[in-house]
């Protein structure tokens, strides 16, 4: 865990009296920049340098909610703990954009300046970063980006662009030759795609003689370092085989797993950060007092990141896979569950016991074995995670948590199911997981609609829904066929099919916190029937 530093917390209350019911006109304020940072109250952190003097030696593509409030503050405690006689280190970052937003702009006049609201059990803290020193549209700003990548000073570039700005082919885990921008980026003046963008610029430093920057992939995506390299050199090839071998041959592509929780930024966000700050900032972002960045092994210069915390590895593998079944599938299951049982938020499912102890449970007898050696500490993560999840005051909502969930339930789900399955190992709260995923996906509500709305496969779900009715046996049948999301084992399972069927039938007449009972009620049973008797 991230340390964060030491500033006066206030409570709900004092909260509410520093806000007051509405957000004061904006004329009234000031705009946050780096010329007011003298003005910020005592208790509000800030930059300990000069922001203006910080050259900059990072780009970063993607200025998301996350970016800004995971790397970009570890950047800034690794500036801070690197300076020495005066000395700024030059690990200034240049965000880049690829997608349009209300963002970029208040970035811009904000001049790079944010807000990170911290909000633990205790309190709430606030600082304000400074490491973010310019914001780019990749496609506006092409003459400046030019500038960026031409930079000799530019030592890394690191990635925040979700699964999908990877262009990859499901099918293959190569760059997808079909895509349309794809293949226009092979041509075009300036490229649009994320592969398009690092291959171009990769190819302007071999041009000019300059030493490639490494590139470090954020996203939560497992082995994302190979991932990244796979398609920049599939990219390259389009193009040039030179420049694909000068990749391969140049070019350090480290994985890398990050860990914290960033709720979208909300208007009471905004209000809570002009009233802590006294300023208006259009931008700031809300997080959890807990952080983590495990990154592999590479060569060069690089910010002294391991002062704010993280952890550097040989291979950053079983962390990933820790992340992905303990965090990422226990949020899924939540999310589903949550959701049939009427909650809004992650917090507010974790409020009712059932839900918490299922939580662990889910966490440490299924998910748990079967996890790689090496890692963190598995039992004491799981605890971590329920206690991060009952944060009351992060409003992580599950809608947002089970977006493209379709997508997503083969790693973070269907995986660990098929490991304990080979293993003889029962699953009945991954199976439950899953029946509530089939509920929510395939249409619950009164009117039909399905509880999960943002799924590149929602309409097949929603007929798949309206066939079955309220035929448990017929929708599990119908969804388990959908090869792109189950494979074409599971259906041939006996056992996942009658735990299927009977998890969507607990919950269609028992309701969904009567239906993790029964499971946890059934866990236990089996684990008894299983434990060697003395």
């Amino acid at each position: 865990m991230l340390a964060l530093p030491v500033c006066p917390t206030l409570s709900a209350a004092e909260l509410q009296d520093t806000i007051g019911p509405r957000r004061a006109p904006l004329l009234l304020r000031p705009r946050l920049s780096p010329a007011l940072l003298g003005r910020l109250p005592a208790g509000v952190a800030r930059p300990r340098f000069d922001v203006h003097a910080l050259r900059t030696g990072i780009l970063h593509l993607g200025c998301g909610v996350f970016h800004r409030a995971h790397q970009a503050v570890l950047t800034q405690r690794a500036i801070e703990a690197g300076m020495t006689a005066g000395r700024l280190p030059p690990w200034g970052i240049v965000a880049a954009s690829l997608r349009t937003g209300s963002a970029l702009p208040a970035l811009k006049q904000q001049q790079g300046l944010y807000t990170v609201l911290v909000r633990g059990p205790q309190g709430l803290r606030a600082e304000v970063v400074g490491s973010l020193r310019e914001a780019l549209h990749a496609q506006w700003d092409a003459a400046r980006l030019q500038q960026v990548l031409l930079d000799p000073q530019l030592r890394l570039v690191t990635l925040t662009v979700t699964e999908a700005g990877y262009c990859l082919d499901p099918g293959s885990g190569r760059l997808d030759w079909q895509d349309a921008a794809v293949r226009a980026d092979c041509h075009r003046p300036w490229p649009c795609t994320m592969p398009g963008l690092l291959v171009r610029g990769l190819a302007m430093r071999r041009m000019a003689g300059l030493a490639p920057p490494v590139l470090i992939s954020c996203d939560n995506m497992p082995a994302n370092g190979r991932q990244l390299r796979q398609i920049c050199m599939d990219m390259a090839a389009l193009q040039d085989d030179g420049l694909a071998d000068w990749i391969g041959r140049n070019v350090q592509f480290p994985s890398s797993m990050v860990d914290r929780i960033v709720p979208a930024t909300t208007e009471a966000d905004r209000r809570c950060a002009d009233a802590l700050l006294g300023l208006t900032d259009a931008v700031p972002v809300s997080t959890e007092p807990f952080s983590q960045w495990v990154i592999e092994h590479f060569e060069g210069p690089r910010p002294l990141w391991e002062a704010a915390g993280a952890v550097f590895v040989d291979d950053v593998a079983p962390w990933e896979a820790a992340k992905l079944r303990l965090l990422n599938g226990g949020h899924l299951a939540l999310a589903c569950l949550g959701l049939l049982a009427g909650c809004a938020t992650v917090a507010e499912v974790m409020a009712e016991p059932l839900m918490r102890r299922y939580a662990l449970r889910l966490l440490i007898d299924e998910q748990q074995p079967t996890l790689p050696p090496g890692g963190p500490n598995i039992s004491a993560y799981a605890h971590e995670l329920v206690e991060r999840w009952s944060n009351p005051r992060i409003a992580h909502h599950l809608e947002r948590v089970g977006r493209n969930a379709s997508g997503k339930l083969a790693a973070r789900l269907l995986a660990g199911l098929r490991l304990n399955l080979a293993s003889s190992r029962p699953a009945p709260l991954t199976l439950l997981a899953v029946a509530a995923w089939m509920r929510c996906a395939s249409g619950h509500d009164p009117q039909g609609s399905a509880l999960l709305r943002s799924d590149s496969l929602g309409d097949t779900l929603c007929r798949v829904g309206r066939e079955a009715g309220d035929d448990a046996a017929r929708l599990v049948d119908g969804l388990l066929s959908l090869r792109e999301i189950f494979g074409d084992d599971l259906q041939r399972q006996p056992l996942v099919v009658a735990g299927l069927r009977e998890g969507v039938r607990r919950l269609q007449c028992d309701g969904a916190v009567a239906a993790v009972g029964a499971a946890l009620a059934h866990a236990h049973r089996r684990r008894t029937e299983l434990t060697p008797c003395p």
